[in-house]
């Protein structure tokens, strides 16, 4: 693990360096095989460590950005600042990594906080608008007015276990006045970062302005980091946890279900992928709220099969703008007569995002309603509708792109080239086969 940071240190420095940049990839791929290797058996060196969680959502990150610097190869054709992009890929990563692997509560914080900062630069910095000014203004006050609720939590909790390692986590009987307080100062910025309903205007603002890559990491990666921080901090609060239960499991249905209705009035492809965002990941709160194994490892598998699917949704929305100029389903239409090719992989990620068979979203949603349904049977009607809607949003955004008439300024697009069809492969190859390994989370 130390040689690894050291690695990634070294690489983030030379990524400077023109001539070293012809590497890149392999030494991506050379990381990623590494952890493979070793996975779970990571020895831990200091404050950094590995568990199936942490390990997975690494994998995931080393992943997406190596598919983001597949996809951004324009930036390199016209030479758009193509050294500091991948300056900032190589900042991101490494915060990233080093979120997922602290042991160490106060450096996760840090962390945290930090990978705001590549995502804030790839959005104002490589946006497609004037608009992306406003859209990184959401997103940093959005984040930062989270961020001192958690910092106040994180020294607390120090100060009571007499320390900030992840292993003193355990659950304590305290006054539920102030341990209700402490609750929801400790996962407002996770739910911020998730997002939940009520807190997630930022991300169809940041999604829509962002470029491909900005989309791709976003929905891939730095979703999962809220996620993430819920399933390590509610060890803390176990007993409690399961009293606020009805809370989040209503917060992450409810929430879903409206996005869902908002996701069927969008004409933009990237507002309606990123609302669909929302809606899932509002899944995995209820599931994670409903606080059980089932639940806990399911929201896991979610987390896996949307970083991979929606994050191939925004670079096939990508490809389309490339091409048209435009992201509006109106103008957008009849894709299957003029990109035929690349329509079949536009059925796969959609079916995907229904959570259809044979993707592992099938697993991870199956889980979840499971674990929400072994909570409460009043949940019934409100997961039917959220299944039903799931697959009428996503139903939506196929036919309305790939059906209908055309409009005869498109008509001379080409069909897709053979990298981008290398990307598309390379995020349905994992989330076609790790429903092969299901049973990760019971080792």
């Amino acid at each position: 693990m130390l040689k690894f940071f050291m690695l990634s240190v070294g690489m983030l420095f030379m990524s400077l360096m023109g001539e070293f940049m012809f590497f890149f990839p392999c030494l991506l791929l050379l990381g990623v095989g590494w952890l493979f290797m070793y996975g779970k058996d990571l020895v831990s060196i200091s404050f950094f460590g590995s568990d199936v969680l942490s390990w997975s959502l690494i994998l995931l990150t080393f992943w997406i950005i190596m598919l983001m610097l597949l996809a951004s190869h324009m930036y390199k054709v016209t030479n758009y600042f193509y050294q500091k992009f991948l300056f900032v890929l190589m900042t991101m990563m490494m915060l990233l990594f080093l979120t997922f692997s602290t042991l160490d509560l106060l450096s996760f914080y840090i962390f945290f906080e930090g990978s705001l900062i590549p995502i804030y630069l790839l959005i104002v910095g490589w946006g497609y608008q004037p608009e992306r000014l406003q859209a990184g203004i959401y997103l940093l006050l959005y984040t930062i007015f989270a961020s001192l609720p958690l910092l106040i939590s994180v020294m607390y909790t120090g100060t009571l276990l007499g320390g900030y390692s992840f292993c003193l986590l355990k659950s304590f009987s305290e006054d539920f006045s102030w341990l209700s307080f402490w609750f929801f100062f400790s996962i407002f910025a996770f739910l911020v970062k998730l997002p939940c309903f009520y807190v997630h205007l930022w991300l169809p603002k940041a999604h829509v302005e962002a470029p491909v890559s900005g989309s791709m990491m976003l929905a891939g990666v730095l979703l999962k980091l809220g996620c993430y921080g819920m399933m390590r901090y509610m060890i803390l609060f176990e007993g409690f946890t399961i009293q606020l239960s009805s809370m989040l499991v209503s917060l992450g249905l409810l929430g879903g279900l409206v996005v869902s209705f908002i996701c069927l009035r969008q004409v933009d492809l990237k507002a309606l992928i990123a609302y669909s965002s929302v809606s899932h990941m509002g899944l995995a709160l209820g599931g994670l709220g409903s606080w059980g194994l089932w639940g806990y490892s399911s929201c896991l598998y979610t987390c896996l099969a949307h970083g991979l699917c929606s994050s191939g949704l925004f670079f096939l929305s990508g490809v389309v703008y490339e091409r048209s100029g435009s992201r509006s389903m109106m103008i957008n239409k009849g894709m299957l007569e003029i990109m035929p090719s690349m329509s079949f992989w536009w059925f796969m990620y959609c079916i995907g995002n229904m959570a259809a068979p044979v993707v592992l979203n099938l697993v991870g949603e199956l889980g979840l309603l499971g674990s929400i349904l072994s909570f409460s049977m009043f949940t019934l009607i409100f997961l039917m509708l959220f299944s039903f809607m799931g697959a009428c949003y996503s139903l939506y955004l196929f036919s309305g792109t790939q059906h209908g008439k055309y409009f005869s300024g498109i008509r001379s697009l080409s069909d897709g080239m053979i990298r981008e069809y290398l990307v598309l492969l390379l995020h349905f190859y994992p989330l076609f086969f790790l429903i092969l390994e299901v049973d990760l989370m019971t080792y």
